[in-house]
C-alpha cells in the first residue's frame, strides 16, 4: 500500500542575478518595513557584491533542516506559519542561530542584538515590491510534511 504525503507550499524569496543592479533598494524598503528606519545593518535581506557584475544574497530560505532552531539555547525560535519566530523575550542574543544557518540567512540587530530574519512581511514582501528591476520574486515550493 502507497501512502500519500501530503504536501504543504513554502514560500521562498528568489533572486536573479541576471536582474539584480545592486541598488540596495530592497534592503532599504526592508529596514523601513521593520523599524521605520533605512539601514542595510537592519535589512533581513542582505546583497553583497562579489565582483564587478556577480552579487549573492542572503536571507532566511525557510530551509526543510531548520538549522537555526534546534542551536538556540533558549527556545526562543519557532517554525510558525511558514516563518522562524523569535520570542524576544527568550532570546539572550548568543548569536548561536546566526553561526547554524548553512546560508547565511539571520543576522543580529546591531542595537538590540535580536535575530533578524525574514518573515515576508506579512506575506507580502516589500522587497520583491520594491525592486526597480524584479531581481526578487516569490515563489511557493513544495515541501514534504514531517
Amino acid at each position: 500500500m502507497t501512502v500519500a504525503i501530503a504536501q504543504e507550499k513554502k514560500p521562498l524569496i528568489k533572486f536573479d542575478l541576471q536582474k539584480c543592479a545592486f541598488c540596495k533598494i530592497c534592503e532599504l524598503s526592508c529596514s523601513d518595513f521593520h523599524y521605520k528606519k533605512f539601514g542595510d545593518a537592519i535589512s533581513r535581506i542582505t546583497i553583497v557584491r562579489k565582483g564587478p557584475t556577480m552579487f549573492r544574497y542572503f536571507i532566511c530560505t525557510r530551509c526543510d533542516k531548520r538549522f537555526c532552531i534546534p542551536a538556540c539555547p533558549t527556545k526562543a525560535l519557532s517554525y510558525v506559519g511558514g516563518n522562524i519566530v523569535v520570542d524576544e523575550k527568550l532570546c539572550n542574543s548568543c548569536g548561536d542561530c546566526v553561526k547554524a544557518c548553512p546560508f547565511h540567512g539571520i543576522k543580529l540587530h546591531p542595537i538590540t542584538k535580536m535575530p533578524l530574519i525574514c518573515d515576508l512581511c506579512n506575506g507580502d514582501p516589500n522587497c520583491v515590491k520594491a525592486c526597480p528591476k524584479s531581481a526578487l520574486t516569490l515563489v511557493w515550493l513544495p515541501e514534504a510534511r514531517k
